[in-house]
């Protein structure tokens, strides 16, 4: 019984004070609110740290079973390894670090950016192939307009993806963002007044 209920009732009187001194003047409530959060960022870090040694685990057994895709894994676990020790001995903002930011990870995040934007377009010419409808024709036109947006000396497309970029695409991710905070809010009221039991057995 206390170990289903010991973990709820923690959850239930952490989120309470939490919330309590995010809204209420009262420097005790404020003072264990800092607290709380300072503990859950250590927390967070040792679950981090943890995870990391979990994906090394992983990809280290399946380099011992030469695995489908050992060589994917050799790659990864040498490239963890190294940023670890780069990064730990000279420091995130030494000039090595900085050249690894930024002539690896930044260029490969856009290759995979500029592969995303192909891929929808490439989904978008099957959807329309296969059911012709105003709204894939609709997202089939903004997304090569986008595409077509990006080059240089293109005039008014640029102006008008830039637009698009700006006005309908921003309100779109605000409202996603609204959207994601109130379901979270919503999920931690839940754990809060008892009504989602996460750490429970049930």
């Amino acid at each position: 019984m206390l170990k289903r209920t010991l973990p709820t009732a923690v959850a239930i009187s952490t989120g309470i004070l939490v919330l309590l001194g995010s809204f209420l003047p009262v420097s005790p409530l404020r003072e264990v609110r800092l607290f709380l959060i300072q503990w859950a960022m250590v927390l967070g870090i040792f679950a981090f740290i943890l995870a990391f040694l979990h994906l090394l685990r992983v990809h280290l057994i399946r380099l011992g079973r030469r695995s489908k895709g050992w060589s994917t894994s050799l790659l990864l676990v040498l490239s963890a390894i190294s940023v670890l020790l780069l990064v730990s001995t000279q420091g995130p903002t030494s000039q090595w670090s900085q050249h690894l930011m930024n002539d690896f990870l930044v260029p490969g995040e856009s290759a995979l950016l500029a592969l995303t934007a192909v891929t929808l377009v490439l989904a978008g010419m099957r959807m329309l192939r296969a059911r012709r409808t105003s709204g894939s024709i609709l997202f089939l036109l903004i997304a090569v307009l986008m595409l077509v947006g990006t080059v240089p000396y293109v005039g008014i497309l640029g102006e008008i993806a830039d637009w698009i970029q700006g006005v309908p695409a921003l309100a779109g991710m605000r409202g996603l963002l609204l959207g994601v905070a109130l379901g979270t809010t919503m999920a931690g009221l839940r754990v809060v007044f008892g009504a989602t039991r996460p750490h429970s057995d049930d």
